[in-house]
């Protein structure tokens, strides 16, 4: 996908992140500070290891400034780490998510009508699992904070989570922001936990 397809809605992208995450300091209280490469030096690489090679490889890369550094090839887009965020968390996705992060910057209902997939092999900045905008640490059955490496999911009709946990201290797939039309599938890629 180019920059084209995703014009104000990688714009709402950006937004989207700045307006979830909680303050730095709190969320350095929380989440250990994992050292990443420079982004200003090598922002490619940064968004190429958000997903497996065979993905991020041909994908459209984007900065934060939502201008296109690399044309792709393949139906992915992918970003670098973001620098105003604890942690090391540049991501890919589809044409599904960017609909997704439109309709939650916006506060309206997303219109995917296809599945839709997301990767951070490098983990993500701390986020509430209940509420999609929380800006401030809630307790720890519902903050999650050690996500690590995960594939994000979204299932068209919603109805289709019900018998999904929704408990992201349960080892395995979980879904996050149940109750909100945001809910999508959380897939941990490696062990978590004690």
């Amino acid at each position: 996908m180019g920059s084209h397809r995703f014009g104000a809605v990688t714009l709402g992208i950006a937004i989207v992140f700045a307006a979830c995450a909680p303050e730095a300091e709190e969320q350095a209280a929380v989440e250990e500070e994992v050292p990443s490469q420079s982004v200003q030096e090598d922002p490619i690489s940064s968004a190429m290891s958000a997903a497996p090679t065979s993905i991020s490889g041909d994908a459209t890369i984007l900065d934060w400034e939502m201008n296109e550094i690399r044309p792709g090839t393949n139906e992915w887009t992918c970003l670098p780490d973001r620098p105003d965020t604890p942690g090391n968390d540049p991501w890919c996705i589809t044409a599904a998510w960017a609909d997704f992060l439109n309709a939650y910057v916006s506060k309206t209902e997303p219109t995917y009508t296809e599945i839709g997939f997301a990767y951070m092999l490098q983990g993500d900045t701390p986020v509430s699992n209940s509420d999609p905008y929380a800006t401030e640490a809630t307790g720890p059955e519902d903050w999650v904070t050690d996500v690590g490496p995960h594939l994000m999911i979204l299932v068209p009709d919603r109805s289709l989570l019900e018998n999904i946990s929704t408990d992201h201290l349960n080892g395995g797939p979980w879904v996050m922001w149940p109750e909100t039309p945001y809910a999508h599938i959380m897939v941990p890629l490696e062990s978590r936990g004690p």
